[in-house]
């Protein structure tokens, strides 16, 4: 832990340093030049992050050589380190994980053409507040009519060519389109027959009818409906009957007679045929003449396609029922011709779908409910074939919840989870902050210069008065510790120690390079961030430890003087000891 924590010092101390070096006048007059030395132009290309680390470098080497030439520091002059005194106090050390990044509305879609043609008219202005499903545009779509018409025709006739084939292949058994008796069956087995050929008879005799006359006085007294008496000529055999139909006219007979006709309609028991005499009394009434009995419907019966007989399902004189089979064909054209005219309906109802999915398109409505942030195409603009489907018309954002990204360190991103509290600041409103959470922690990161980040996204609370595209700085609070002692991050030395004023000092630790008044102290440490570091034990409060800062000792007076990171230049004594700015190692305590 100790050692891990010397390299987290010593990487803050580093990190200030550079940053004071980034800042300087120097830095600016580097960039001015790099502007204007040829083969120097190519870092300006790089991104910023390369760019910095490219010119920081630069830097480091020209006034590393400068304070070399200048100080004899490579020749072996020696350094003077002084020494800042502070007093060991209770305070608050707090680990934080930054950065920065620009803020996007949660939901933002670029509306896309997907048609060609004349905008006839928009119905918004940028800036315009917009609903789902509101319209945005109308292109001109006579076009597409006329195709989605000509598709509409093509589908209508692949469903009748379809009906047709449905119908050829269901006609390869040929039924009955009525219920009645078979009368004649005019093909045989074998045979080889076309559509429209004559298959067999079937009458419907269920019902027989007789047209007998009264007289007009007698057919005055009759009513539709009435129960009768019919007689059968030859068997004298008696059944009821019904008056279905009184016929207004008159008949003169011979004699002068005149008469009326009455139909008659009885149920037939099945021994009945057409042609049979019979007569009819009605409440007492005999008929003046009687009638043959007739049959109700007479159908024949037509082959609906062309095939071979290959079985015959009724003989003659067989009593079926509406949809009996009478005899089945063969054909197999007859089912290649269905299921291709299946495969012809089907295409031509996708392409019909297909337009009428395209003349949709015409009118451009909006994808989610937000504000439109850009409109790029207006009334009388054409989209033509070469820009439609990649021209942006309008941009529409959500921006009822805004957020933004900020990358995060491989080394920091275990201590980040969902839901974090985050505190938020904005470079265009100093003025303002603001606070959000950690939405949603990536998990594929990306690397460079062999460092890897993580993108963490973050939902800003209130985003009032942020507009996309804004610079924000989000701070995230990992760990803490309150009311803690703590010193001064560069007051660690290595092996876990601080110089102390007045201290006794342990005979573990090698005292040899303490300065005067003071002694090395071994610590235990807690939590630290970029200024302080939490001491858990070694430390009273109100102890003064001493703060090493390191100078050239032929620059003194000068009010540049650059401040050294403690650790970071010189080795301090060897074995098992410790001192100056190498820092005493690792072993012993505090001895006071």
């Amino acid at each position: 832990m100790g050692q891990n924590i010397e390299k987290e010092i010593l990487k803050k101390r580093l990190s200030k340093w550079i940053d004071r070096l980034e800042a300087s006048k120097a830095a600016a007059i580097l960039t001015s030049l790099i502007g204007k030395v040829p083969f120097l132009k190519k870092i300006n290309q790089l991104n910023y992050r390369k760019r910095r680390i490219v010119c920081t470098s630069l830097l480091l080497v020209i006034l590393i050589g400068a304070f070399a030439a200048a100080t004899g520091f490579f020749k072996g002059d020696k350094n003077e380190v002084s020494y800042t005194e502070h007093e060991v106090a209770k305070g608050d050390v707090t680990v934080v994980i930054s950065g920065e990044g620009t803020v996007s509305p949660i939901e933002q879609y670029s509306v896309i053409a997907l048609v060609e043609g004349d905008v006839l008219e928009d119905t918004f202005q940028e800036g315009d507040p917009v609903e789902k499903g509101q319209t945005l545009y109308r292109i001109d779509s006579s076009d597409m009519e006329k195709t989605l018409e000509k598709a509409n025709i093509s589908y209508e006739k692949a469903q009748m060519e379809y009906q047709d084939s449905l119908e050829a292949y269901q006609g390869l058994t040929v039924s009955a389109p009525i219920s009645g008796r078979v009368t004649d069956v005019l093909v045989e087995k074998g045979d080889n027959v076309s559509s429209g050929t004559k298959i067999a008879t079937i009458v419907d005799d269920s019902k027989l009818t007789a047209k007998v006359s009264f007289g007009t006085a007698d057919a005055g007294s009759l009513s539709v409906g009435q129960t009768v008496t019919v007689t059968i000529e030859n068997t004298f055999e008696e059944l009821k009957g019904k008056i279905s139909k009184i016929y207004s006219s008159k008949r003169v007979l011979e004699g002068y007679i005149e008469v009326k006709d009455v139909e008659v309609t009885i149920d037939n028991p099945g021994a009945l045929d057409s042609g049979t005499y019979v007569t009819v009394n009605a409440g007492g009434i005999d008929c003046y003449s009687g009638a043959q009995l007739e049959g109700g419907t007479e159908k024949i019966v037509t082959a609906k396609t062309s095939g071979l007989v290959s079985k015959i399902l009724a003989s003659s004189g067989e009593y079926l029922t509406k949809g009996d089979g009478i005899l089945q064909l063969t054909n197999d054209g007859a089912d290649n011709t269905l299921k291709s005219s299946q495969f012809s309906l089907r295409e031509s109802q996708l392409s019909y779908e297909s337009s009428q999915d395209q003349l949709d398109e015409y009118n451009v409505t909006a994808p989610i409910s937000g504000t439109v942030i850009e409109k790029d195409i207006k009334a009388g603009d054409t989209l033509e074939s070469s820009n439609s489907g990649s021209t942006t018309l309008c941009v529409i954002a959500d921006m009822s919840v805004m957020t933004f990204t900020i990358n995060v360190d491989e080394l920091d991103i275990a201590q980040l989870e969902k839901g974090q509290e985050v505190s938020i600041s904005a470079d265009a409103l100093s003025d303002r902050d603001f606070t959000g959470y950690v939405d949603n922690i990536g998990i594929l990161g990306t690397s460079s210069d062999g460092v890897t980040s993580y993108p963490v996204k973050i939902v800003i609370n209130d985003a009032e008065d942020l507009w996309p595209g804004m610079n924000v700085s989000a701070e995230i609070i990992v760990d803490s510790a309150k009311d803690v002692l703590r010193v001064p991050v560069t007051a660690v030395n290595r092996g876990n120690t601080v110089l102390v004023k007045g201290a006794k000092g342990d005979e573990k630790i090698n005292q040899s390079s303490a300065p005067d008044g003071a002694k090395y102290v071994r610590v235990e440490m807690g939590l630290n961030d970029e200024s302080y570091i939490e001491i858990k034990g070694g430390l009273l409060e109100g102890d003064i430890v001493l703060v090493p800062e390191v100078k050239s000792s032929s620059a003194e007076s000068s009010s540049q003087q650059q401040r050294m990171p403690a650790g970071g230049m010189g080795g301090g004594p060897t074995g098992g000891g410790g001192g100056g700015t190498g820092g005493p190692p690792s072993g012993g305590g505090r001895g006071m």
